[in-house]
């Protein structure tokens, strides 16, 4: 039976950490048997037929959308399936969180990757084709993914657990919906070794930098979605033998900007009433 307990202290969505810690939420294991049920087998088509769009984006759909939206609906009704929605196009608090969500790990990628010799020559084709990609993975995908992992389970393993433990827990099932997409390629055991731990920095990294900059945005899943659309992007700025700068990249800057938010506390954004009343909701 669920239990749904609502409050309506001022404490920010992330910081208000709820005190029955033992127990995983059942909300959020039924989302993870749906996630995992339904993606694993759509990633696993996407790296045997071609196109793959159609199974990444029935994925989202199906595996991660739906079912978020489902489930917030039997926890909060209506309103909470509207104040997720809105999120989902909700501006930030200051515009150049936009800008920011979008060039920024690029540009720090790119540069670091210039000093080691392995960045691509930065030509106005270059910053076409990254911008192109960004934007159609963010429209196509990356929202509606971040819509399920950040509006529907990041937030609220953050209330339960911290912004860091819900980072960390967050990050094992967003790794582990991944895993058809990492290990396909992958034909000997250092091999799959390697993509492993590439993946779960990748998933500590995201998901620590996306938990704060979710709070610091006011809950703008554009611009989550835009961050995580630029990672994605990042790859066409190095070279081939440097794809690893954009995973030591984003490891560090989570990390920082992890330490970062724990040693300054910010005034919450204000938010409706009903967006108050869905994150800060506790689930037995």
């Amino acid at each position: 039976m669920t239990q749904i307990v609502t409050t309506r202290s001022s404490t920010p969505t992330g910081s208000a950490v709820d005190s029955d810690r033992s127990r995983f939420p059942r909300q959020l294991m039924i989302f993870l048997v749906l996630a995992l049920g339904v993606g694993w087998p759509l990633l696993s088509l996407s790296t045997i037929l071609q196109p793959d769009a159609p199974f990444l984006i029935a994925a989202v759909l199906f595996g991660l959308a739906l079912p978020a939206l489902a489930l917030t609906h039997r926890q909060a009704g209506r309103a909470g399936v509207r104040a997720l929605l809105r999120d989902c196009v909700r501006l930030p608090s200051r515009w150049w969180w936009l800008l920011l969500a979008a060039f920024g790990l690029p540009a720090l990628t790119w540069s670091v990757g210039a000093a080691l010799g392995g960045a691509q020559p930065l030509t106005w084709s270059l910053v076409a084709f990254y911008t192109a990609d960004l934007l159609i993975g963010a429209l196509i995908i990356n929202i509606w993914e971040e819509m399920a992992w950040t509006g529907f389970f990041q937030r609220r393993t953050a209330s339960r657990w911290g912004a860091v433990g819900g980072s960390l827990i967050t990050s094992v099932f967003f790794a582990g919906i991944h895993l058809p997409l990492t290990l396909d390629g992958a034909h000997s055991s250092s091999q799959v070794a390697t993509s492993l731990l590439y993946l779960v920095g990748v998933a500590v990294g995201i998901r620590l930098l996306i938990a704060r900059v979710d709070a610091w945005s006011g809950r703008s899943l554009i611009v989550v979605g835009l961050l995580h659309s630029s990672f994605n992007a990042t790859e066409s700025l190095l070279e081939p033998d440097f794809f690893w700068v954009r995973i030591v990249v984003t490891i560090a800057l989570g990390i920082a900007v992890a330490a970062f938010g724990r040693q300054h506390h910010f005034e919450p954004v204000r938010r409706s009433r009903a967006s108050m009343t869905v994150g800060q909701t506790s689930i037995s």
